[in-house]
């Protein structure tokens, strides 16, 4: 079994809140987690409440004050010792992975900050998001010459729960990719099958699969999946020559020898 799970190198939060958008969202571990922790930063306080004895995003939305230090720490943070993209590389700073960045509410202000602080910094930005169609439209409005300086230094990724997620959020970013930028999605929590279009798979090693199963957390039913659910996507990547993540099974189940898959884009 793997140790470290994650498929990124840090989270940077300087902005928080969330709320419930779609059926993967049911059992998000994360208001929970805050509930349960102190934070030294107030960007996360306030954004959840206890219902029926377990955290849920309230909606409300925070962000650090303007002149808060940790605005500029992805500009001096040296980097991670083993980087996940390998030695040498720049490592993953995922933007928000408490939150998502492009939660309809969020201030244009805020997105634009939290992007470009990552984008002239040396590392590179890991974008994770429901939301997106305001994804899409932020980045068809940037001007030619901001695409191109913000191309290769952002991962764009979407989350799929199941096939209907996977269609239309796809549907909204294949013209980032068409664009040249990198777009990658997260089957997590994996709900069902989910077949990958070929339009998709037809980037190869410019995009990114990451699987995952469903986190358990107290007073929640967590939702099964079956490892024959992440093969059929690991088999479908292997053939496209997509790099493929299996980051977990549900309830932390013991993840199949055939499936103890950790690869990462180049980049």
């Amino acid at each position: 079994m793997y140790g470290h799970d994650w498929w990124w190198d840090v989270g940077w939060n300087p902005f928080g809140g969330c709320a419930y958008v779609s059926v993967g969202c049911k059992n998000c571990f994360v208001p929970s987690w805050l509930a349960s922790h102190t934070h030294s930063k107030d960007v996360h306080q306030g954004v959840t409440d206890r219902v029926n004895g377990r955290g849920v995003f309230n909606g409300k939305l925070t962000a650090l004050p303007e002149m808060d230090k940790l605005w500029d720490w992805p500009r001096y943070w040296p980097g991670a010792e083993k980087p996940k993209l390998g030695p040498g590389k720049p490592s993953l700073i995922w933007i928000g992975d408490m939150s998502d960045l492009f939660h309809e509410d969020r201030p244009k202000e805020i997105i634009d900050r939290a992007l470009g602080t990552v984008v002239i910094s040396k590392h590179i930005g890991l974008v994770l998001t429901k939301r997106t169609a305001r994804m899409a439209e932020y980045f068809a409005a940037l001007t030619p010459h901001t695409k191109r300086l913000w191309k290769d230094k952002l991962l764009l990724g979407f989350s799929a729960e199941n096939q209907e997620c996977f269609d239309r959020r796809w549907a909204d970013v294949r013209p980032l990719a068409e664009a040249g930028l990198f777009v990658f999605v997260s089957i997590a929590p994996m709900l069902g099958p989910v077949t990958l279009l070929d339009d998709f798979l037809a980037l190869g090693k410019r995009t990114w699969v990451i699987v995952s199963g469903e986190q358990k957390i107290p007073r929640t039913r967590c939702r099964d999946m079956g490892p024959n659910l992440a093969r059929a996507v690991r088999d479908q990547c292997r053939k496209a020559g997509v790099p493929f993540f299996m980051k977990q099974m549900a309830k932390g189940a013991y993840i199949p020898l055939d499936l103890q898959i950790r690869q990462f884009p180049s980049v």
